[in-house]
């Protein structure tokens, strides 16, 4: 019988972010190959609650530990800022007695393949037993980079992943010029990082396809491949008009992630305003677990503005939704939320940034906006003309349906798996 097991730096499960879907989207796909392959997941738990919440398609489940407050401090010290080795994320997930439960673990399974949820766990790559394959997500080395230019609009540069610093550390890490040092010293060490990694796995994944091939040409990898999120929209909603709130823009994503809270915030400062101006029955739904007090705070700021922070259903909330709203400031790898509002039928307005990686046809099914005027006017334009948004509507779920079905995104894990 096949054995796969997932080395996770947070659990991949329930569906409550982008990444906990993809890793999902994983294990499934590998079960349906492989029906009797049995899935060992060894994972850093992000919250207690969820672990109820394990999947049946994984077998076994080993929590793992995080190093304490002395080993973080000194691999930050020693490997991050004196060795110039290890990017902070690495130094603050990696612990000596884990790698060595890891290391028994695999011995005991003999898993075939040995998947790595991003660079973070990268450091527990052990020599011998199975293929191994890591999944960068995207690069995060371009992603902080391209943060620099957006500073006042980032509530926090670390987002969730601050509470795994050390508190000394944290507490010095919120001063914003830090931050900003930070950033830049986190992306050089990542850049490298990145790179240096990829030597150590048969197999490289990105969301992106174009990311992907992009990072293959640096690294010279024989085996660097994009399997995007698999959205299998559905066929009954491509035959009549669907109904939705024509008041109603949301946007979706952790509200926790630099990326995202940075979004809203110039969203309601710079756009939001503008389109109230012009449409006062407007209504801006800010959908996503985390919210972080600025996130909060523009509910007071500006009229209309609606957090609803977690839900239970995040399909329920936006498919109603006139538009979704993604004027992304930064980011790297393809959008899933873009490419799920679309499979939903709910048209995007968007950014080359929030577009990068999916390259639908603009005006036909989304919309990408060069300027905020831009996104004001498309905006307007889906609120008002019920035919042009009918219109975008089916474009997207057939763009969908071609590009990112699960036939489609299957393809490069089977690739992997042969």
């Amino acid at each position: 019988m096949k054995k796969m097991m997932f080395i996770t730096n947070r659990l991949p499960f329930p569906n409550t972010d982008g990444r906990k879907n993809l890793l999902q989207q994983y294990i499934y796909q590998i079960k349906d190959i492989y029906p009797e392959c049995e899935i060992v997941n060894l994972s850093f738990v992000d919250d207690n609650k969820y672990l109820k919440d394990k999947p049946d398609a994984i077998s076994r489940l080993v929590c793992l530990q995080l190093p304490g407050m002395a080993e973080k401090l000194f691999n930050v010290l020693v490997y991050s800022l004196l060795m110039r080795r290890w990017p902070l994320q690495v130094s603050v997930y990696y612990s000596r007695r884990t790698h060595r439960l890891i290391k028994e673990m695999i011995k005991e399974e003999q898993p075939e393949f040995i998947f790595y949820d991003m660079v973070r766990v990268a450091e527990y790559v052990t020599d011998g037993i199975g293929q191994k394959v890591l999944s960068y997500d995207d690069l995060l080395s371009l992603r902080y980079e391209r943060q620099l230019q957006w500073f006042q609009y980032i509530p926090s540069v670390f987002g969730g992943f601050s509470d795994k610093l050390p508190s000394g550390v944290k507490r010095f890490a919120n001063l914003k010029f830090i931050q900003k040092w930070l950033v830049a010293f986190e992306s050089k060490l990542l850049h490298k990082y990145e790179k240096h990694a990829a030597q150590n796995f048969q197999h490289l994944i990105f969301t992106s396809p174009k990311e992907a091939e992009t990072f293959r040409q640096i690294v010279s990898h024989r085996s660097c491949l994009g399997i995007p999120m698999r959205f299998d929209p559905d066929r009954k909603m491509t035959g009549n008009p669907r109904s939705y709130d024509r008041n109603k823009i949301v946007f979706v994503g952790k509200m926790d992630i630099p990326h995202n809270s940075s979004a809203v915030v110039y969203f309601c400062e710079k756009i939001w305003p503008r389109i109230k101006q012009q449409a006062p029955k407007a209504k801006f739904h800010i959908v996503g677990k985390n919210p972080t007090a600025e996130v909060l705070r523009l509910q007071q700021a500006y009229p209309d503005i609606i957090v609803t922070g977690e839900v239970d259903n995040v399909k329920r909330v936006v498919s109603d939704a006139a538009l979704m709203i993604a004027p992304l400031l930064f980011g790297t790898g393809i959008k899933t939320k873009i490419v799920e509002a679309m499979s939903w039928g709910v048209p995007v307005v968007t950014n080359p940034i929030g577009s990068e990686g999916i390259n639908a046809i603009n005006h036909e099914d989304l919309f990408v906006c060069e300027t905020d005027e831009e996104m004001v006017q498309n905006v307007l334009l889906l609120l008002d003309n019920d035919e042009i948004n009918e219109k975008v509507s089916r474009n997207s779920i057939r763009y969908v349906t071609h590009h990112f079905s699960s036939s489609v995104t299957r393809k490069n894990l089977e690739l992997i798996l042969s």
